[in-house]
C-alpha cells in the first residue's frame, strides 16, 4: 500500500512521538512539530485516514493515536533512520569481545551482556549448530582411584567434561588417550557416527587388556559425549529489564511473558538459525507467539566462515528504538564473524 509523503511523515512523526513517550499522539503534539508545517485539522484528517487504511490505532477514548503492528512495519522497512554508532562505542565493543577469548561459550555470554546493555532491552543468544564442529582434542584425565574424566575440545572453542562410567588404571587411560586422539582429531562431529568408534575397537583390544563389556561402555559414552556436543543452549539476559516499561505493568502479562522466556523449546523455535543471514524484525504478531504480541524481535545471524551458525536477538516492547537496536546488533555481529575467523579459520590457513 503506497502512501503520500504527506502521510508518510506524519505517521513517521508519530512513531518517532510515541517511541519516547509511551502515550497516544495527538494532532496538537504533531502541530507543533516545525519540521510538518501543517495546522492540527490537516494532521488530524490525516490520522484519520492513517487510521482508516489500518496504520494507526486508536486505544480506548484517548484522542491520540499509536503505530498499529502495520505502522510499525512501515515504519522499519521505509521511514527509519540510520542509526550511526560513534566510532569510539565500535572500538570498545571490538575491544570487550576480543578480551580474553578463550572458550566460545565465554564469547557468545560476552555478546549477550553487552547486546543487553547497548540496548536496554532482554537479549537472547544462541549459541552455535555445532554439527560442524571439528574436534581439536580429547584428553582423558586420570585423577586417581580409577577415576578418569573424559575432556573433549572443539576447534570451535566448545568444551565437554564428562566422568567416565567405568575405572582405570594410570597406563591403560595414557595408551586409550592415545588411540582416541590419533583417530579423531581433525574430524567434524557430524563426521564421527557409532559405526566410527566401533572400528576403534580393534585396535583397543589389541593394545590394552580391557575386558568387551568395559570396552564397549567407554566407547558408548565417547560416542555419547561427541554426540551431546551439537546441543544448542541458549543465554538470556536481563529479561526483567522488560518489566520496566509500562507496556507491561500488568503482572498477568509480565508473568507471561518471563515464563515464555524460562521455556527453551520457545527459545529453540523462536531463535531458529534459517541461514539468511542479516538482520529480522518481527513485530507483534509476526513473531508467531501469543505471548510476545506486544513486543517486538530483532534477530542478526552470527557465523562461521560466512555460514550462519548462531542467533543473538533482542525483545522489548513494539515501541523500541529500532534503529538504535539493529546498528548495534550488526555490529555484535560483525565483531563476533571476525573473531570466530581469527580463532578458527584463520588457525587452520595459518
Amino acid at each position: 500500500m503506497e502512501l503520500s509523503e504527506r502521510k508518510q511523515k506524519i505517521l513517521q512523526a508519530i512513531v518517532d512521538e510515541y517511541l519516547g513517550t509511551a502515550e497516544p499522539v495527538g494532532s496538537r503534539v504533531l502541530s507543533k512539530r516545525n519540521e510538518l508545517g501543517l495546522s492540527s485539522a490537516t494532521i488530524r484528517n490525516e490520522m484519520a485516514d492513517l487510521e482508516g487504511m489500518g496504520f494507526l490505532v486508536q486505544p480506548h477514548t484517548s484522542a491520540g493515536r499509536i503505530p498499529s503492528d502495520s505502522g510499525y512495519r512501515f515504519y522499519v522497512n521505509s521511514l527509519m533512520q540510520r542509526y550511526q554508532l560513534s566510532v569510539e562505542a565500535i572500538e570498545k565493543m571490538q575491544s570487550v569481545l576480543e578480551e580474553r577469548v578463550l572458550q566460545l561459550e565465554h564469547l557468545i555470554r560476552k555478546a549477550s551482556l553487552i547486546a543487553s546493555t547497548l540496548t536496554e532491552y532482554t537479549t537472547i543468544v544462541s549459541t552455535p549448530d555445532t554439527v560442524q564442529s571439528v574436534l581439536k582434542k580429547l584428553d582423558l584425565v586420570h585423577l586417581g582411584g580409577g577415576n578418569v574424566m573424559l575432556i573433549v575440545v572443539t576447534k570451535e572453542g566448545i568444551v565437554k567434561n564428562q566422568m567416565l562410567p567405568v575405572r582405570l588404571d594410570e597406563q591403560t587411560t595414557v595408551g586409550l588417550n592415545e588411540i582416541l586422539n590419533r583417530r579423531l582429531t581433525g574430524l567434524r562431529a557430524d563426521e564421527i557416527s557409532f559405526r566410527t568408534i566401533e572400528l576403534m575397537q580393534t585396535e583397543i583390544e589389541q593394545m590394552l587388556r580391557l575386558s568387551p563389556k568395559v570396552l564397549i561402555s567407554i566407547m558408548s559414552f565417547v560416542y555419547e559425549t561427541i554426540e551431546s556436543l551439537d546441543e544448542t543452549h541458549f543465554f538470556v539476559e536481563n529479561a526483567k529489564s522488560i518489566l520496566q516499561y509500562p507496556e507491561y505493568s500488568s503482572i498477568d502479562k509480565a508473568k507471561r511473558i518471563l515464563n515464555f522466556l524460562e521455556d527453551e523449546k520457545n527459545l529453540r523455535q523462536m531463535m531458529k538459525t534459517d541461514g539468511n543471514g542479516g538482520v529480522e524484525v518481527k513485530i507483534g504478531t509476526e513473531t508467531g507467539f501469543e505471548e510476545l504480541s506486544d513486543c517486538s524481535l530483532v534477530t542478526v545471524d552470527y557465523s562461521v566462515n560466512n555460514k550462519p551458525v548462531g542467533k543473538i536477538g533482542v525483545i522489548g516492547p513494539k515501541r523500541m528504538d529500532y534503529a538504535k537496536v539493529i546498528a548495534n546488533l550488526d555490529c555484535i555481529s560483525s565483531h563476533i564473524d571476525k573473531i570466530l575467523y581469527q580463532l578458527y579459520i584463520g588457525e587452520s590457513e595459518g
